[in-house]
């Protein structure tokens, strides 16, 4: 009975002595797994950071390889999109509809907007705007997106409005400052999920326009060509 009580009050002092040690290894464990997962985001948003430079110089080397800020008679544009030639920027429009076919009226209109400021060999802003107008609810919702430094490193400084009907929820809220947690990770999401198909969707919108515009002209040089050739026949 003694040697009974005796190994119990050992284990009960074991299990007292260990525990604390138990639990801060499974703390520091805890914290460790913290901070890889934060790495790791930390790792993602520059990785996306990168992504977004590439595609703003990928921009920026269309219109200088094709002049486009000396074009104005750009007419041939893909389905759905405006292209207009600002003073020192490129506007680019893609916009959708939805109909009561019923009515014959417009219900509902979308509308995605990138101005390229440009001088013709670099680009010096990045403005978008993505707008809803539903017109059955009454509701206007736009978001404006600038990104004063597009080519440099880093994003931080993109900023974004958000605005329903005329009334501002964010007003010049810097990419920086938006909540990049692990349990929210809001600012990678952002990066992932819009700046970059937005950029690249644009990106590859103005390579056609541009490419569609070259050949035209390419086209037209040579049926002059043939043309001016064959009257040396006679």
């Amino acid at each position: 009975m003694k040697r009974a009580l005796a190994a119990a009050v050992c284990l009960m002092a074991v299990i007292l002595f260990t525990a604390p040690a138990v639990r801060s290894q499974e703390k520091k464990e805890s914290e460790r797994g913290s901070t890889l997962t934060s790495e790791k985001l930390d790792n993602e948003g520059r990785a996306l950071d990168e992504q977004i430079v590439s595609i703003s110089k990928k921009i920026e080397d269309v219109i200088g390889r094709y002049k486009l800020m000396t074009i104005r008679d750009i007419r041939i544009l893909p389905y759905q999109i405006s292209y207009r030639l600002g003073d020192g920027y490129i506007e680019i429009q893609r916009h959708s509809f939805e109909r009561d076919e019923l009515r014959k009226q417009v219900t509902r209109l979308k509308k995605k907007i990138i101005r390229i400021y440009s001088s013709g060999s670099g680009i010096s802003k990045i403005e978008s705007e993505i707008v809803d107008r539903d017109y059955n609810a009454a509701l206007y919702t736009q978001v404006t997106i600038i990104d004063p430094t597009p080519t440099a490193a880093g994003t931080d400084d993109i900023v974004f409005t958000h605005a329903i009907s005329g009334k501002k929820l964010l007003d010049g809220r810097r990419l920086g400052e938006v909540k990049n947690s692990t349990a929210f990770p809001v600012r990678n999401s952002l990066k992932r999920e819009f700046l970059v198909p937005h950029l690249e969707y644009f990106c590859q919108v103005l390579l056609s326009i541009a490419e569609t515009y070259a050949k035209g002209i390419k086209d037209s040089d040579s049926q002059m060509y043939e043309f001016l050739k064959e009257s040396t026949t006679y």
